[in-house]
């Protein structure tokens, strides 16, 4: 698969943090991610990954869960992730992303630690010249941790930076082996691809495709009826099912669908939308 960053994050990372245990003593922080307030009820929240596994949580405001969390992941998919960020050109990139183009918006604040070394970014949510990847790789760290059984809140793809994708795709779990992943595509043909379980590629890629593509994709979603077709297609008519989730942004409206793989009763335009996404990475990786 062609692609200029790669994340290679085991399969561990879908299941999240799952057991408490005791820490270490000599653990130390592995990675760290801090959501701070916003104009509003943004989730407030830190969260820390030690070497060892243990996963320790602080929520603070507009959260599901506050105080004080613990839990464990494989320490194997600690050290995996370190190394990954490291290989995505994370600690390379600048300290602090913080000009308020845009005001009253969150701030994150990350940090990894690699062989004694620790690098830390801030990026204002206000800010469009942070790296493309990096809200992705923040992403990644509430994944590891599996901070959405505390905070309530997913992390989200379609408003990431200050341009946002046109295009995005998420594929559930399932009670099985369904394919797991979500696809960002924005309006100049980047693709950011994010692997999560049962895939070929676990990981974050950015991938490149012609913008007529993306463009295509979104005129002929509209031409068939996308945006004023129903939010969401959800009745479990059939269980054990994956979700998916879409969202298209044209020049004056934006539209996202949730469709339930159980719900008969959705369009059939709509699936054709789901794998003109997929198609759009398949293309670009060959």
């Amino acid at each position: 698969m062609r692609y200029l960053k790669l994340v290679s994050i085991g399969l561990a990372l879908l299941l999240g943090a799952v057991a408490v245990s005791a820490q270490d003593a000599s653990a130390k922080p592995a990675l760290t991610l801090e959501r701070t307030a916003c104009f509003g009820s943004c989730p407030i929240y830190s969260v820390t990954i030690y070497d060892d596994g243990t996963v320790v949580y602080q929520g603070e405001r507009y959260v599901d869960v506050t105080g004080e969390q613990t839990s464990q992941i494989d320490p194997a998919t600690v050290q995996m992730a370190v190394e990954a960020f490291a290989d995505a050109g994370y600690f390379e990139w600048d300290e602090s992303y913080t000009d308020m183009y845009v005001t009253d918006l969150p701030s994150v604040i990350s940090s990894v630690t690699r062989d004694g070394e620790t690098h830390r970014i801030e990026r204002y949510g206000g800010d469009g010249s942070a790296p493309l990847l990096l809200p992705f790789l923040e992403n990644w760290i509430d994944i590891m941790a599996n901070t959405a059984q505390w905070t309530g809140a997913q992390p989200g793809i379609t408003s990431v930076g200050m341009d946002p994708p046109v295009i995005t795709l998420e594929r559930t779990p399932c009670f099985g082996f369904c394919p797991t992943y979500n696809v960002a595509a924005f309006a100049d043909g980047t693709l950011v691809y994010t692997g999560i379980a049962n895939v070929e590629r676990i990981g974050v890629y950015e991938l490149h495709t012609d913008p007529l593509a993306v463009e295509s994709v979104i005129q002929r979603a509209q031409a068939t009826g996308y945006f004023g077709w129903q939010d969401a297609y959800d009745q479990m008519v059939i269980t054990d099912q994956p979700t998916v989730i879409t969202s298209l942004q044209s020049a004056d409206q934006f539209k996202q669908i949730t469709r339930y793989g159980g719900d008969a009763n959705a369009p059939v335009g709509l699936l054709w939308v789901e794998d003109s996404i997929d198609q759009l990475v398949t293309d670009a990786a060959q």
